[in-house]
């Protein structure tokens, strides 16, 4: 979206701290990838490729991305509201945000390409429903208390991000097109990227505050329990999405955040790995008793 954000020319970012000698380096990465080249503005789904979608499939979809462009979006109200505090914040953090805040902001702009070659909605409509909405920061302070929460929030909402836009692929982007198949994919990667950067940021810079991740990650998801629907402040959006995935969605989340800051030991035997690995691989593909197709609840924006 031109004209909002600060505009940043880097592609890789290092940080580090001095501790006995030894420099932690935070080795911060984005995934390069041109939206024009995957799916141009003006690009058309025939009505022979919409033919071919399962109905509830195309009904669903166009409910998921009714919520999913706008969360994307919301981005930019979370990226202001850190911005403003930037006297309080380290020059790797400012660097880093400003490399998420662009990723975002290009997610916003591909899901409504997306949503407006299969739903038909027009980008004028999207603009209008967008100026509408009320960003809140309220109800999330607690997690924007400092630079410490806030990454470690965002290692929790971009693992999250991860595993939901992989259920999206798996029921839903791959039945419309390459185009659409290949930007669902640079999703799946761009949030692995701000899980990974955000998780280098934590290692190189906050090594003295990593024993407060464990307790910190059980209130974020507490908090994101009880939060009666999502803020419009793209943290914690998954508060809209609670019903599509199984119980311990959070738990595993966690589980992995705590192995990738090495606070938690991987086990090394056989069988529970290969039952981790069936946890895992039932996020994405776990479905209530009764359904083939997670159905889309339309819980409060």
């Amino acid at each position: 979206m031109p004209g909002i954000g600060r505009k940043s020319r880097c592609r890789s970012l290092s940080s580090g701290e001095s501790r006995g000698g030894c420099v932690r380096t935070a080795n911060i990465k984005q995934n390069s990838w041109d939206l024009d080249a995957v799916l141009p503005i003006d690009y058309v789904l025939t009505p022979q490729q919409l033919a071919l979608v399962p109905p509830a499939v195309y009904t669903n979809f166009c409910h998921l991305l009714d919520r999913d462009v706008y969360s994307e979006g919301d981005a930019q109200s979370l990226y202001d509201y850190m911005t403003l505090r930037a006297a309080e914040m380290s020059p790797e953090f400012l660097a880093m945000l400003d490399l998420w805040l662009a990723d975002e902001l290009k997610h916003y702009e591909a899901l409504r390409r997306t949503y407006h070659c299969i739903a038909g909605v027009q980008f004028a409509e999207m603009n209008r429903q967008f100026a509408r909405r009320v960003h809140e920061i309220e109800p999330i302070a607690m997690v924007l208390t400092d630079e410490f929460t806030f990454l470690v929030t965002l290692m929790f909402d971009e693992i999250g991000s991860v595993y939901s836009y992989r259920r999206d692929l798996w029921e839903y982007y791959r039945h419309f097109g390459t185009a659409i198949h290949k930007i669902g994919h640079h999703l799946v990667k761009d949030e692995g990227m701000h899980f990974s950067n955000a998780a280098e940021l934590l290692l190189a810079n906050h090594q003295p505050r990593l024993g407060e991740v464990p307790k910190l990650l059980e209130q974020i998801a507490n908090l994101e329990q009880n939060l009666h629907k999502y803020h419009q402040t793209f943290f914690l959006d998954h508060a809209q999405e609670r019903y599509r995935f199984p119980p311990h969605f959070n738990s595993a989340m966690i589980q992995l955040i705590l192995e990738r800051l090495g606070l938690s030991i991987p086990t090394t035997d056989r069988a529970q790995r290969r039952t981790q690995g069936l946890k895992l691989r039932e996020l994405w593909q776990w479905a209530p008793t009764g359904y083939h197709l997670v159905p889309i609840f339309t819980a409060p924006a």
